[in-house]
């Protein structure tokens, strides 16, 4: 059930990001923006239960390499040529597995977890893309699965299974502006905000990118994001801070 509601919800904000675009083909071709990255976070996270910390800690970069399985982070974004409307999609998934020894406890934990993160949204930009500045919104969808096995580790027989899923989708409002510094080098910033079901998330980006290619349609992105999410759900109230670099390569066409 929780599949396909995670299936459901992803289809949804899918089509929310392509519905503009693509309604204005009867009118002219779409150009499109299409962006693999990378954001190399470090993660400061907080637990707490009616008000008592119960649990926190932090999970750099190099951490959450060694225990990722899957891993995968895209922005899309189309709109028609001229126009002063276009949507993105940007999405995360992150499927992670670990296990822990502790010997003053005679269980071995096994953990599996998986992750969407995405925004879909549909941005005006008041002079054009010329203009740099765009006012974008639309809903951010945040899905946390985790497993965790209890195992006993002389003769390795499960003793149970815990799982906690949760997903929460917000409204999301926000801005980007686009400094061009000379024919190759601009700098591309965001600012946006989320509330509804999470009890809010927050996230600034700044990106410098570099056009390469014959007619500098491409280019190459480097910089640093920012992000702040307060989630509740059962009465357990999570706080999480993401920050990092961020390198990506942008495909125009």
């Amino acid at each position: 059930m929780i599949i396909k509601r995670t299936s459901t919800t992803i289809c949804g904000v899918l089509a929310l990001a392509i519905a503009a675009p693509v309604a204005a083909t009867e009118e002219g071709a779409i150009n499109w923006s299409i962006t693999p990255y990378i954001w190399a976070t470090e993660t400061t996270f907080d637990l707490t239960a009616d008000s008592t910390p119960i649990g926190g800690g932090k999970v750099s970069f190099s951490d959450l390499v060694d225990t990722t399985d899957t891993s995968f982070q895209i922005h899309v974004e189309g709109g028609r040529s001229g126009d002063k409307w276009s949507a993105f999609i940007d999405l995360t998934f992150l499927e992670t597995s670990d296990s822990f020894d502790d010997p003053t406890v005679p269980v071995r934990i096994e953990t599996d977890s998986e992750q969407w993160l995405i925004d879909a949204a549909i941005a005006y930009w008041p002079q054009g893309e010329a203009g740099g500045l765009n006012l974008f919104g639309g809903i951010r969808y945040t899905s946390l699965d985790d497993e965790f096995e209890f195992i006993d580790p002389v003769s390795g027989i499960s003793l149970g299974t815990l799982k906690n899923d949760r997903s929460f989708t917000d409204l999301l409002l926000g801005g980007r502006y686009r400094f061009d510094l000379n024919e190759r080098w601009s700098l591309l910033t965001r600012a946006d905000y989320a509330f509804g079901d999470s009890d809010g998330i927050f996230q600034l980006e700044a990106l410098f990118r570099y056009a390469v290619g014959r007619d500098r349609q491409n280019g190459i992105l480097i910089g640093y994001r920012y992000k702040e999410a307060e989630l509740e759900d059962g009465g357990i109230k999570e706080e999480y801070e993401y920050k990092g670099p961020a390198v990506g390569f942008n495909f125009r066409f």
